[in-house]
């Protein structure tokens, strides 16, 4: 302790007086002189080395760069290295169609196992491949509850004799039926226990049934469609009491009894439940009796029946998730309107292996809902994988199967048709050693609805040293009781503790002399462990977030980029709660690089085009002029009153990739362009710059094409751009618009001219016959009264009086 001790006060005095190159190398010893374990030590950092020489007796510390312990006495053959990275693809079989009359021959999934090894704080990058292989196998099972209320939805069942095989065979090529029904447990109060009811539960409806059962297996999984149809048309129903029945007690004898109902080992298994009741479950049946737990195995007798309903309870959804998921087994629950929310409720504790649809009142759909249910499951493709047991973590992208598109954090894809490629990777990650020994873990990458296609990964977790398995009985003589040699040091056996390995693990209280072993020398601080942790026999346990000897470190930061502390191997160790960069790398968890080739435009020129700074890797952009607007692009390339260059150096590859003369990956000079489409997405986030592109349309001729596109910092690779082609709009070309433009014009005025014309004639006809109209009026009425009307009439008929007073004769 004295050594280390003096070690740390003479690294810390070199800080401070030395400069930069040699403050690089005390930092280097700082990371690897604290630890007293060749596992520790090699898990440090990538220069630590360990020095298992048993005579290594200089004070020096035995975890040390390889010159100084070169330096300090110890023998080449006794230093301890890290052991070599290892990456070896073991199988990596073709992708292959399930072919006729063969069903072991089909792969899915390329490669299909890997070897590699693992360092603390280091991931590695898994890519492989998935396709849905066509005429893939499949086993349907008809489980019908055939309590009284459904009798005519089996007669429907058995009308489709003609249509069934004929749309299973548009499905797959390779299919075979199943059949079973359900109704209760026969217990009551579930129904009635009148002997004349037991013996026909049908008995008020006046007609003769079956006595009530749990399940009944009735057809095992064959591919003749007759036969299948029989054994419906025979089946009779039954009855029950109450409006829920044990479809889940069915569930499990279909999904355990494996060898009765005949399942495949290699295909997919769907069970379609038709009811219109509800669902009994865990704890039901204890009304009645059955009071056991399900055991979720087979219990079918002879004749196919579920023997012991009246024995185990119900299962719970749990327990049936717990087989769906081991059995890999899908369910369509084909239901009525009046229970559709009920299986709805059920379906969201059950997604990833349920499928709920309306059911007709008399099943007269059900042939479009196995269409319908079918294609909704097989059209997912999920990925998981069995690492939680373990130290090892994995995170997955996918491009789920989109030509070109970039790979997204996710698991599951849906709409996954046949034919389509799903491109994946998965990122390995080993954050740290649970042990300080080699070790080998196996993670099984499944998935998740056949979990027969499998991609395992054997990972060597290099946390370890070679010599620790070094018996070197010879040599254990050197050591105190209680403990043996490991790499050098004495190392004390499993359950003791203490520099002497004379402290049981199990003793409660710690002598003042242990507990001393746990403070900080020459420290101000008086508590053990630095008030972080537990002293356990003179050595301290640390809390979660310290480390060091005296738990008197934090634990370093965590890159945001990758998860892993100080970015993990590579970029940083972490040195007493500080993470040391290597060089290329800054920040507070080395997730800032000093590299600046990545800021300096496809198209050559300045960094971040001479607009901006390059910081971490990226550009930050200055003003562009005194207003306050800054220059854009992920290279600073453009700006608001700016042309963009980039536009017209990605033109050729997005020309290219129209005219589809090239894959949708295009080079130019040391940048990759990787091309896609989404014409319907138009959401455009701040990192994507917009570009338009005019295009001839030679599909059709005389019309001009406008593209609009983005390009934006690939995910994948920093030295790559990602194009997404947004829109596409076609017009007639600039020449041809003026033509048409003037014929228009001219076609206007023409028009124009016709309808004034139109319209001044109109007027002209209708002011006439307005006229004509009001003299044909005054001449009707003129003739009417025409002496009073004519002011130039003269009358010719003279008229003349005598006067009064002339004699009259008497006959006048």
């Amino acid at each position: 302790m004295y050594g280390m001790s003096v070690y740390t006060v003479l690294c810390l005095f070199v800080l401070l007086h030395y400069g930069n190159c040699q403050v690089q190398q005390m930092l280097n010893k700082l990371v690897c002189i604290e630890h007293e374990e060749c596992g520790a030590c090699l898990s440090a950092a990538s220069h630590c080395r360990w020095c298992a020489d048993p005579y290594y007796t200089s004070g020096a510390p035995r975890c040390d760069d390889d010159q100084s312990l070169v330096n300090t006495g110890c023998s080449q053959g006794f230093i301890q290295r890290p052991e070599k990275p290892v990456w070896d693809v073991v199988e990596n079989s073709s992708l292959q169609d399930m072919m006729p009359n063969s069903h072991d021959n089909v792969v899915q999934i390329q490669p299909q196992k890997i070897r590699l090894s693992l360092k603390p704080r280091e991931t590695k990058k898994i890519q492989f491949t998935f396709r849905p292989a066509k005429n893939y196998p499949l086993d349907l099972y008809y489980l019908m509850d055939l309590t009284w209320s459904m009798k005519d939805d089996k007669e429907t069942l058995v009308s489709l004799r003609d249509d069934l095989p004929v749309l299973l065979k548009n499905l797959t090529d390779n299919f075979r039926l199943g059949f079973g029904s359900f109704a209760e447990k026969p217990l009551m109060p579930f129904i009635s226990t009148d002997a004349r009811r037991l013996a026909n539960p049908c008995s008020v409806e006046e007609e003769a049934c079956e006595a009530t059962y749990s399940y009944r297996h009735h057809l095992s999984l064959t591919n003749q469609i007759n036969e299948f149809i029989e054994h419906v048309n025979s089946s009779s129903v039954t009855a029950n009491l109450d409006n829920a029945e044990a479809q889940l007690d069915a569930l499990v004898q279909v999904i355990s009894c494996g060898d009765k109902i005949g399942w495949s080992s290699r295909s997919r298994k769907i069970v379609i439940l038709l009811s219109d009741g509800l669902i009994h479950t865990a704890g039901d049946g204890k009304l009645g009796g059955a009071t056991k737990k399900n055991d979720e195995t087979c219990h079918l007798d002879d004749n196919g029946y579920y023997s012991d309903a009246m024995t185990y309870d119900y299962p719970s959804v749990a327990q049936i998730y717990r087989l769906l998921d081991k059995y890999k087994v899908n369910v369509i629950f084909a239901v009525t309107e009046s229970v559709k929310d009920h299986y709805d409720s059920l379906n969201q504790l059950l997604e990833d292996y349920t499928y709920v649809a309306k059911l007709e009142s008399d099943s007269s759909n059900i042939l479009k809902l196995v269409k319908m249910g079918y294609e909704d499951i097989v059209s997912v493709v999920n990925f998981d994988d069995d690492s939680s047991k373990g130290p090892l973590k994995v995170r997955y992208f996918t491009d789920c199967g989109v030509n070109g598109g970039p790979l997204i954090e996710a698991t599951k894809c849906t709409g996954v048709e046949y034919g389509m490629t799903l491109r994946y990777e998965a990122h390995v990650t080993l954050e740290s050693c649970v042990e300080y020994k080699s070790s080998r873990e196996t993670i099984r990458i499944s998935e998740t609805q056949l979990g027969l296609d499998s991609l395992t990964l054997e990972v060597d977790i290099q946390c370890g040293c070679q010599c620790s398995s070094d018996p070197q009985k010879d040599m254990s003589l050197m050591c105190p009781a209680n403990s043996h040699l490991v790499c050098g040091v004495c190392q004390c056996n499993q359950g003791w503790s203490g520099p002497s390995c004379n402290c049981s693990i199990g003793d409660e209280k710690a002598s003042a002399e242990l507990m001393a072993q746990c403070r900080e020398p020459n420290a101000t601080r008086t508590m053990a462990c630095s008030g972080y942790g537990d002293c356990l026999c003179g050595k301290c346990q640390c809390d979660r977030g310290f480390n060091g000897k005296y738990c008197q470190c934090k634990s370093c930061e965590i890159s945001i980029e990758n998860g892993i502390e100080c970015g993990g191997v590579g970029r940083g160790d972490c040195v007493c709660g500080t993470c040391m960069c290597s060089e290329g790398w800054s920040g507070p968890a080395c997730d800032c690089t000093d590299k600046t080739d990545t800021c300096v435009p496809p198209n050559g020129g300045d960094i971040c085009s001479g607009h901006g700074d390059c910081r971490c890797g990226r550009c930050e952009c200055s003003a562009a002029d005194d207003s306050g607007s800054k220059y854009s692009g992920m290279f600073c390339e453009t700006c608001a009153t700016c042309e963009n260059p980039l536009c017209a150096h990605a033109e050729p590859c997005v020309t290219c990739h129209l005219s589809s003369n090239c894959t949708d990956v295009c080079s130019i000079g040391n940048y990759n362009y990787t091309i896609s489409e989404r014409l319907m997405d138009t959401v455009i986030t701040d990192d994507e710059t917009i570009c338009i592109l005019r295009l001839q349309n030679d599909d059709a001729e005389g019309l001009e094409c406008q593209y609009k596109y983005t390009y934006s910092a690939a995910t994948d690779s920093l030295t790559g751009v990602d194009i997404v082609i947004r829109s596409k709009e076609c017009y007639q070309p600039t020449s041809a618009k003026i033509m048409t433009s003037g014929l228009v014009i001219m076609g206007c005025v023409i028009a124009a001219g016709l309808v004034g014309i139109l319209v001044v004639k109109c007027g002209q006809i209708v002011s006439d016959r307005k006229a004509y109209a009001r003299f044909v009026k005054e001449a009707q009425e003129s003739r009417k009264n025409m002496q009073e009307l004519n002011p130039l009439y003269i009358s010719p008929i003279s008229e003349f009086r005598l006067p009064d007073s002339f004699p009259r004769d008497k006959h006048d």
